[in-house]
């Protein structure tokens, strides 16, 4: 008894001593790494301007900053007031933008320009003299002294009391008559002189030299920017604007004008180019680099209409194409793109641009996300209404890219409810869209009716929609095709195939750009598009771009057959393609083939027209 007494205490004694032991620890979780381009965008938007500086910093020395990061950190400095942080940065990117084995000038240019704006408005005058000078010479020995990006850095020199002289000698000009002669040639060049010139595009008498290679495209733009010009120069009573600066990245009332814009004939579809080795350039030139040049604004938007209406009276498809930017856009960039679409879709009528106020920054997802409000929404509403009911036009095409889908899904919503059953627009096209996928499909459910067509294109690969969620902190996006959206009044494409590297979140304007062009230009169906694939989801079919259902259906003898049912006609378009393709197998030429795929393209649409029998291989 004794001893089963002794047991039993000492199991007892054993319990509590184990009941007081505390188990082992568990390992705190790690903690996850910084996101210093959240934390910048986080204190951006609390306006924590020490945490803003410091940030700056701490990225502006990080190894892994790339160029564009750099130069919006600068900006960043710059609007804080740190101005000799912000020269420094600049200085550090034009030099290595100099010592480069292929150094493009165009963006040299830009980086000298900017300098001289930093130190104008911080009244250093001869800092901001010896940077105007320095573009302006960049300007005259690569661009022309004649090119339209001549004239704003002039102007901006004499509008704030730069050292003319100074800069003439810098620019290589022999007097300051002979660089007033250069102002007022760019000017001339850049300036849109009415309704003779034919549409679209056109090439400027050039003053000095040979006619170059290159287009000035008139882009047509709508925006609720608000205007931060700085000081300007008139001539002839008229303003000489920078596109580059005149618009900041506040919400001011809505206003319309115009930007010509260079555009090279000699490059690849959907390219904005820069020097390559790969081309052997050795300098940019317009040839063969789009360069923004001089912009005008319209008085109102009678008179905005009013240009529309010229534009489109010049033209035979009476065609409106209009493109709303996304996320970490500028205005002078999305000018570019419209004129580049504009070139490489062959509008013929208007190129339109739609800007809201982005911040055109890494960092700025957070400030460009708090431009999503009513008014900004009611901005666009307004605009798109006034292009469908006041233009005439016979065709209008919107295209939204990236997070500019929030502005136009909530436009569209907003027509739905204002102007019910009326059918406004052809094409309505979702670039690879930052919206939350389930508030997408409730906004698109409901405008069925206000085009004929409304068409998705997203990816699985867009590395921009998911680090879209580090900055939202929420799941799946519209523009995320592993779960893709699907909707009866929905065309979806899934371009994961043909993504072509990078973010991956502008594949229209790649890899997807053939099949792009075969609904703006034709309206064709995705079951017309040989170059899609059908995908079950269900009861529903999402569309795979890059698994074609013919054999003969390559995105070259696509694009071929696009580009000539375009250009001839549909009726006429199998006439060509079998005359081409003849002719090529008549000479041995190695793009035999390729005509006769086309041709096949066009007889498997069923809308062949006349052709040549004897060349035609295909179904009928």
């Amino acid at each position: 008894m004794p001893r089963l007494r002794a047991v039993a205490m000492a199991t007892l004694l054993a319990i509590l001593a184990a009941c007081a032991t505390p188990p082992p620890e568990t390992p705190a979780p790690a903690a996850p790494p910084r996101d210093l381009l959240v934390e910048l965008g986080d204190a951006e938007a609390a306006g924590d301007r020490d945490a803003m500086l410091s940030l700056a910093a701490e990225l502006m020395a990080a190894p892994e900053t790339d160029m564009a990061l750099q130069q919006d950190l600068a900006d960043l400095m710059a609007r804080e007031g740190d101005t000799a942080g912000a020269l420094a940065a600049y200085e550090q990117l034009a030099t290595a933008e100099a010592v480069a084995p292929e150094p493009d000038w165009a963006r040299l240019i830009n980086f000298e320009a900017r300098m001289a704006e930093i130190a104008a408005a911080a009244g250093d005058t001869a800092t901001a003299t010896d940077h105007t000078g320095r573009a302006v010479r960049l300007v005259a020995d690569h661009l022309g002294v004649d090119h339209p990006r001549m004239a704003p850095l002039l102007a901006f020199a004499k509008a704030n009391g730069l050292d003319m002289a100074a800069i003439a000698m810098a620019g290589d000009f022999a007097t300051l008559q002979e660089m007033e002669l250069a102002l007022a040639d760019s000017i001339e060049r850049g300036r849109d002189t009415g309704a003779e010139l034919p549409t679209g595009r056109r090439v400027a008498p050039r003053v000095f030299g040979e006619e170059p290679d290159f287009d000035l495209v008139k882009v047509f733009y709508g925006t609720d920017r608000a205007p931060d010009p700085g000081q300007m120069l008139v001539v002839d009573g008229k303003p000489v604007l920078d596109a580059r600066t005149y618009y900041g990245a506040e919400r001011g009332k809505l206003e319309t004008g115009t930007v010509i814009v260079s555009v090279p004939r000699n490059r690849a579809l959907g390219e904005i180019p820069k020097p390559s080795m790969l081309r052997f350039d050795v300098r940019p030139d317009p040839a063969r680099h789009v360069i923004v040049g001089d912009m005008k604004i319209h008085p109102d938007m009678e008179a905005f209409v009013r240009e529309v209406k010229l534009e489109l009276a010049k033209s035979q498809r009476r065609e409106i194409f209009v493109l709303i930017h996304g996320y970490n856009t500028k205005f002078d960039a999305g000018i570019e793109r419209t004129a580049q679409l504009s070139t490489d879709l062959e509008i013929d009528g208007a190129a339109v641009f739609y800007s809201w106020p982005s911040a055109g920054s890494l960092f700025g997802y957070k400030a460009d996300r708090s431009q999503i409000t009513q008014d900004a929404v009611k901005d666009l509403e307004d605009f798109l209404l006034i292009l469908a009911d006041k233009t005439r036009a016979d065709r209008i095409s919107i295209v939204a890219h990236s997070m500019g889908n929030e502005f136009l899904t909530l436009a569209l919503e907003q027509m739905t409810q204002d102007r019910p059953e009326e059918k406004l627009f052809n094409e309505v096209i979702f670039a690879s869209p930052d919206v939350d996928a389930d508030e997408f499909i409730e906004r698109v459910s409901q405008v069925g009716g206000l085009a004929d067509d409304f068409t998705l294109y997203a990816s699985s690969k867009d590395r921009a929609l998911q680090a879209s969620r580090r900055f939202n902190g929420t799941g799946r996006r519209a523009g995320d095709s592993a779960e893709p959206v699907l909707l009866p009044v929905l065309n979806t494409i899934d371009t994961s195939a043909v993504s072509d590297g990078g973010l991956g979140h502008s594949d229209i304007f790649g890899g997807a750009f053939t099949d792009f062009q075969a609904i703006l230009w034709l309206s064709l169906e995705p079951d017309q598009r040989c170059l899609l694939g059908r995908r079950e989801e269900g009861n529903a079919v999402a569309w795979v771009l890059g698994t074609p259902r013919t054999e003969f259906c390559g995105q070259q003898a696509f694009s071929t057959a696009m580009t000539t049912m375009r250009r001839v006609g549909v009726e006429e378009s199998a006439l060509v393609l079998s005359e081409q393709a003849a002719e090529a197998e008549s000479i041995g030429s190695p793009d035999a083939p390729l005509w006769q795929s086309a041709l096949r393209i066009v007889q498997w649409l069923g809308v062949a027209g006349r052709f040549m029998p004897e060349t035609a291989t295909g179904p009928q």
